[in-house]
């Protein structure tokens, strides 16, 4: 079948309207953080981004961290069941928490796949809800069909990452041809949650939240993730670029005798006390279906690779990029007459600037 019925959009092809009028005088009228005091971000669960040196500086910045899979099946079960989220296999998973009742609960675990598609994945979710209930907190994903939606609320998952293809360690789609452009994906899945919600009469409480997995470039595009209607965004490259982030510095040896922790980035120059230094900060950062992140979980290279490695530039500290992008999310949320994350969800207007999917792909 080919379905040419509509063109599909990536975050590229769009951008927020302001509303024809808001009752908001200034963005500190505006609240950009969930209930429980975070920004709606998510890190990847990769090892150039999060380890557990710098799992509470993200968290302490308002950012909600994922322990990645290459850290022992220990420590991330200790971290699991202590109420932060780790990443599993499915595999893993499944011998943890579906077998018997092994923990007490305020389990957060996301079961990290690059296929959401699998009927055995929504298996293993309804095996661990029936043992646990609310007791286990459960992320799935990767999808990108809007209506597998479906499947994830069946199975009493709460929280799904979204898309195939569009991380900045990504290259399965453009070599497995799996996609389905960014912006258009999170726009139709919230349309299938929205139907789901109205079929049943059920309470947003009730439906899984949406995380924007991927592609997201900069502030601009966080906020369109969430004007579209997710619930939460996911970055993975972005945030390995930061100081403070999991990768180790390349070129460290530049700057011994420098106390980094005290720079300050000014047009991609570092400035540490009276000092500025023109050598760039260069981490490393890799998907993790990549041969390195394979080596970094599996200990070899098991599969085809389905991701890449590259030299990042570190451009921010963590504590920097958050102080902007909450102005930026607030500002946005004045813009658009929202006072909460559920207005600027439900109340914004996202129009179409391009043709569609030229810039959706990593290649």
């Amino acid at each position: 079948m080919f379905d040419t019925s509509r063109v599909l959009y990536s975050y590229n092809d769009v951008a927020v309207k302001p509303a024809k009028i808001s009752e908001i005088c200034h963005r500190a009228e505006c609240n950009p953080f969930t209930e429980d005091g975070h920004l709606p971000i998510f890190t990847a669960p990769m090892d150039t981004v999060v380890n557990e040196k710098n799992y509470d500086i993200f968290d302490n910045n308002k950012i909600i961290p994922i322990i990645p899979r290459n850290l022992s099946l220990e420590t991330r079960i200790n971290y699991a069941i202590n109420g932060k989220w780790a990443a599993f296999s499915l595999g893993e998973f499944v011998e943890e928490f579906t077998e018997e009742a092994k923990y007490d609960g305020g389990i957060k675990a996301l079961i990290d796949i690059a296929n959401g598609h699998m009927t055995c994945l929504y298996e293993a979710v309804r095996e661990a809800k029936k043992i646990y209930g609310n007791g286990i907190t459960i992320m799935v994903g990767n999808i990108a069909n809007p209506n597998t939606y479906e499947d994830v609320w069946k199975s009493g998952a709460d929280f799904v990452r979204i898309s195939v293809g569009t991380g900045a360690g990504c290259i399965t789609s453009s070599n497995t041809a799996i996609h389905y452009p960014m912006a258009s994906l999170i726009d139709d899945m919230k349309m299938v949650k929205e139907h789901i919600k109205k079929e049943y009469g059920l309470t947003e409480e009730k439906m899984p939240k949406i995380i924007a997995d991927g592609g997201i470039r900069n502030y601009s595009d966080v906020i369109k993730a969430l004007a579209l209607g997710a619930d939460y965004v996911m970055v993975g490259g972005l945030f390995a670029a930061f100081l403070e982030s999991a990768s180790p510095i390349i070129n460290s040896e530049y700057f011994k005798g420098y106390e980094l922790s005290e720079a300050k980035f000014y047009d991609n120059k570092i400035v540490i006390g009276n000092t500025t230094i023109h050598e760039p900060v260069l981490k490393n950062f890799y998907g993790m279906a990549s041969k390195r992140g394979q080596l970094s979980i599996n200990g070899e290279v098991t599969k085809t690779a389905e991701g890449v490695e590259k030299t990042v530039t570190v451009k921010y500290k963590i504590s920097d990029w958050v102080k902007n992008m909450e102005h930026y999310l607030r500002s946005a949320m004045s813009y658009t007459n929202s006072s909460t994350l559920e207005d600027l969800k439900n109340n914004s207007t996202v129009i179409v600037v391009s043709e569609g999917t030229k810039n959706s792909v990593n290649k």
